[in-house]
C-alpha cells in the first residue's frame, strides 16, 4: 500500500524524529551547564540531574564524586525555577517523541493520515517547541540557587539569574536548541506533507 506521504511528508517523518530524539538527549543528558567544585572537580547541571557533586561518604567525612545522580524527589531539585523547567521542557519533549514516533508510522503505513491530521501534528510540534523555549528560559532565573553558586564562584565573579560566572553552556543546551529548531522546521513541512485531504478516498 503506498503512503499518503508525499517526498516533503518523508522528510517532515524523518525530521520529526530526529528532533525528538535530539530534544530529548538535550533534556535527559545532565550537561547543561558546566562548572567545578573546590576549583579542580567538574560538576555539570541538567534541570534535574547533576554530574560531580558532594556527598557523605562512610567514614562520615565529605567526600565528592564523579558520577551523576538525579535528585531523590522532585522538591529536592534546587530551584522552583528548575523544577517549572523540568515540567515544561519534560512534557514538551514527550510530546515531540509522540509525534515522531508517529509520524515514523505515517511514512511506514500507507493510508492512514490526511492533510489535517499532519497539520495537527505539525502544530502539536509547534508547542512541543514552544514549551521547551519556555522551559529552557525559565532555566537561568534558578542559577543563583547555592549548588549553582558553590560550583560557579572563583572568587570574582558569582552566578546569579542569567549570569553564570566563570562557568558555561554546556552541550545538551545546545541540542535543545537544535531540536526546537526542527519542530519549527517539522511544523512548516507539515503543511505540504500528505496528499490526501480529509474526507476523500484513495482506490
Amino acid at each position: 500500500m503506498a503512503s499518503t506521504l508525499t517526498f516533503i511528508g518523508i522528510v517532515w517523518a524523518f525530521f520529526s524524529l530526529s528532533a525528538a530524539l535530539v530534544a530529548c538527549c538535550g533534556f535527559y543528558l545532565p550537561f547543561w551547564i558546566n562548572g567545578k567544585l573546590l576549583a579542580e572537580t567538574d560538576t555539570s547541571f541538567g534541570s534535574f540531574i547533576r554530574c560531580g557533586f558532594p556527598y557523605m561518604g562512610p567514614s562520615g567525612n565529605l567526600e565528592i564524586t564523579s558520577q551523576c545522580g538525579r535528585y531523590s524527589s522532585f522538591w529536592t531539585i534546587p530551584s522552583g525555577w528548575w523544577r517549572a523547567t523540568t515540567i515544561l521542557t519534560g512534557t514538551g519533549t514527550t510530546l515531540s517523541l509522540l509525534v515522531g514516533l508517529t509520524a515514523c508510522c505515517c511514512w511506514c503505513i500507507g493510508d492512514i493520515v490526511s492533510s489535517s491530521t499532519v497539520k495537527f501534528a505539525g502544530a502539536l510540534q509547534l508547542f512541543s517547541g514552544l514549551l521547551i523555549v519556555v522551559g529552557v528560559a525559565l532555566y537561568p532565573l534558578g542559577w543563583g540557587n547555592k549548588e549553582v553558586q558553590d560550583a560557579c564562584d572563583d572568587g570574582v565573579m558569582q552566578s546569579g539569574p542569567y549570569q553564570l560566572g566563570p562557568c558555561k553552556i554546556s552541550w545538551s543546551m545546545y541540542l535543545l536548541a537544535g531540536g526546537v529548531f526542527l519542530l519549527f522546521v517539522c511544523f512548516g513541512l507539515s503543511f505540504k506533507a500528505c496528499r490526501v485531504k480529509k474526507g476523500t478516498f484513495r482506490i
